[in-house]
């Protein structure tokens, strides 16, 4: 079942998507309903949601990664881009600009290609995405929330995610995590994403959003990252305190 998703995401975002880029400036209505959750005035808002809240207007949603592994001296950044209004629903249109080694990794040429996120916010502060726009080197694909394959959801970051929880093509990983000296995060693993062939985990901080994606394809370790760092091999680091605290300090008192 799940191979059968997967293919029917592939060929469903592979349909020509013309008009991703057309703004559009109509009021949206309060109160849109879609597959049981409520959208409302706010929903652009989605500095709202827990683990995005550092950015206290839309035009401030920033993400900006640099790569580590084979993904070194290449980067990702997510900037906002416009407003659309999607079936009475405002969006947030997110732009993730990406540059990354071509396949195989053999040729010295860079693989740049930008991906718009359609994101709104529901009344529980709950992210979704709505539509997705891919624009490169084989032209414009696109998708939208009417293609989902039935049982499958438009939520993408829960405010207060659960272990196991459904989300866009994955599923919650862990929460409650410390990554390095970040404590509190969450993982989040997307499988089966339409616009990608292999899964990826993204690494949530409380208050500022993605802080890592991992392109966990064939046993392989890359992607992208705020510091450049492999953030899974920091989830069995020490915090900064108790490292220099096994560095520096020693039992100097004694007993008779």
């Amino acid at each position: 079942m799940k191979c059968l998703v997967r293919c029917s995401s592939k060929i469903l975002f592979s349909a020509l998507f013309v008009s991703f880029l057309v703004f559009v400036s109509h009021v949206a209505f309060a109160d849109t309903t879609i597959d049981g959750y409520t959208f409302s005035v706010d929903s652009m808002n989605l500095y709202e949601n827990s683990f995005f809240s550092e950015y206290d207007r839309t035009l401030d949603f920033l993400t900006s990664l640099i790569g580590y592994g084979d993904y070194t001296d290449y980067a990702l950044s997510q900037t906002y881009h416009q407003e659309y209004t999607l079936d009475g629903i405002d969006c947030a249109v997110i732009r993730e600009h990406v540059s990354i080694p071509p396949y195989g990794g053999l040729s010295p040429d860079v693989d740049v290609h930008d991906i718009y996120l359609y994101y709104a916010k529901d009344i529980d502060d709950n992210i979704h995405i709505l539509l997705a726009a891919y624009s490169g080197d084989g032209g414009v694909i696109g998708w939208s929330y009417t293609d989902l394959p039935e049982g499958e959801t438009t939520l993408k970051y829960p405010t207060d995610p659960v272990p196991g929880q459904e989300v866009f093509f994955g599923e919650v990983a862990e929460t409650g995590k410390q990554v390095g000296d970040i404590e509190g995060c969450a993982t989040i693993v997307f499988d089966s994403l339409p616009w990608t062939d292999g899964p990826i985990t993204e690494y949530l901080r409380p208050g500022s959003g993605v802080f890592a994606m991992s392109h966990n394809w064939n046993d392989e370790i890359n992607g992208y990252s705020y510091d450049g760092g492999a953030p899974e091999y920091a989830e069995e680091e020490k915090g900064t305190w108790e490292e220099w605290r096994d560095d520096h300090c020693f039992i100097s008192a004694c007993s008779r």
